[in-house]
């Protein structure tokens, strides 16, 4: 799951790396090129809860090896393109494909883990997707400088394909061992025969979706922002872009660490685990950091500061991910988990794709401080909406928690 969520992050990531070289060589604007990763959002969030189902359905092996394969030959498609609706069309296919990734790690973690050690294998496995997002750009614009950057996405087909290979391989060695007669976690045998739609799922989705807005704005964006406010030649982004992702890797596995250390004090104490309130609180807190990044463009080591806040920004947002995720599945039944993975990332698509459309026509009219503070401003509403919606344990809730 950590090599598959690798795979997945680097194919998408490879546009944002190359967008302004590829934007000149297809004449594009960053209104264009907003509207494309749009597309891409609005796939995957359709995507997620529809692979999170088949997976519930019909088994973890074979719906992820369709997906990869899809998502494959939709990267491979970039290296044709010709203009924009060529590229709407294959980040279109590329996003729905990637929709099956999130949940298919979620689904190992609660399959093969138990839950004290859950959040911190949630980590690890997503963790391939923000190693992938670091490593990325060392290998790619090296590559694209030698070979151009078609020759990028040839590339990424190629690994997606060879992944099917050693997941197969992995079926047939027996190695895959799901904890399939575990049962489900204390407060999630509190909601056994509630509806897959319960408010608690909604909340989750939107934690998930605004509290982790900034990741996409940072892959996406971080680049376009360096050449043309910073004025950082195409040559050295390698040497910046891995700074975000490196505190997104970070978040994933220190928060997830954190998240089980809590869950585990919880557990043998006989109580109920904390709420993740106030660490929700603090990210938002944190994040808002990144409305300042605009004010330091004219500043000495303004590229250096400026990689410096989006690190901040995207650890904080990993562990949203982790512990949104974590403790969300804590409030569902075993048999929702595939569901509840593919919904919150639907949210967090929902948010991110239109958060794109308007933050490349804000770029186009040079509004960069307004496109940092709206960003900056997301994972506060989502703490707000999160404490709306959670559903409260009733008395009812805590004597049946109590009897088990």
């Amino acid at each position: 799951m950590l090599l598959l969520s690798f795979i997945s992050l680097m194919d998408r990531s490879i546009l944002g790396i190359l967008s302004p070289v590829m934007l000149r060589d297809l004449h594009l604007t960053a209104g264009q090129y907003g509207t494309a990763l749009m597309v891409f959002s609005i796939c995957y969030m359709v995507a997620n809860p529809v692979w999170g189902l088949l997976m519930d359905r019909v088994g973890l092996f074979v719906a992820i090896g369709l997906a990869v394969a899809l998502w494959s030959l939709a990267s491979g498609a970039h290296a044709l393109l010709s203009g924009f609706v060529g590229l709407c069309v294959a980040r279109g296919l590329l996003g729905f494909g990637e929709g099956a990734a999130f949940p298919a790690g979620l689904k190992t973690v609660t399959e093969t883990l138990p839950e004290e050690r859950r959040s911190f294998g949630l980590g690890l496995a997503y963790s391939g997707g923000s190693l992938g997002a670091l490593l990325t750009p060392i290998v790619i614009v090296p590559l694209a400088e030698r070979w151009g950057w078609r020759a990028a996405f040839w590339m990424s087909a190629v690994v997606g394909f060879a992944w099917i290979v050693g997941w197969w391989l992995l079926r047939a060695s027996g190695l895959y061992r799901a904890r399939r007669v575990e049962a489900a976690p204390v407060a999630a045998r509190i909601g056994t025969g509630r509806s897959r739609w319960n408010r608690d799922l909604f909340a989750t989705a939107a934690i998930y979706g605004l509290g982790a807005a900034p990741l996409a704005f940072g892959l996406n964006w971080a680049a376009v922002y360096l050449t043309r406010v910073l004025h950082q030649p195409t040559a050295v982004l390698g040497h910046w872009l891995w700074i975000p992702p490196a505190g997104w890797e970070a978040g994933y596995l220190f928060w997830g660490r954190i998240a089980d250390r809590r869950r585990k004090r919880a557990l043998e104490a006989g109580a109920q685990p904390r709420s993740p309130l106030g660490l929700f609180g603090g990210f938002a807190a944190g994040s808002l950091v990144l409305g300042l990044i605009s004010a330091v463009a004219g500043r000495p080591q303004a590229v250096a500061i400026t990689m410096a806040i989006f690190f901040l920004v995207m650890f904080f947002s990993g562990g949203y991910v982790v512990i949104a995720l974590a403790h969300g599945a804590t409030t569902q039944t075993a048999e929702n988990t595939g569901l509840l993975a593919g919904f919150s990332i639907a949210g967090w698509s929902l948010t991110t794709g239109l958060l794109m459309w308007v933050v490349g026509r804000m770029f186009d009219r040079a509004e960069y401080a307004a496109s940092f503070a709206l960003v900056a401003a997301l994972p506060v509403a989502g703490v707000v909406v999160w404490r709306f919606l959670s559903a409260p344990a009733t008395a009812t809730e805590l004597a049946r928690v109590a009897k088990v």
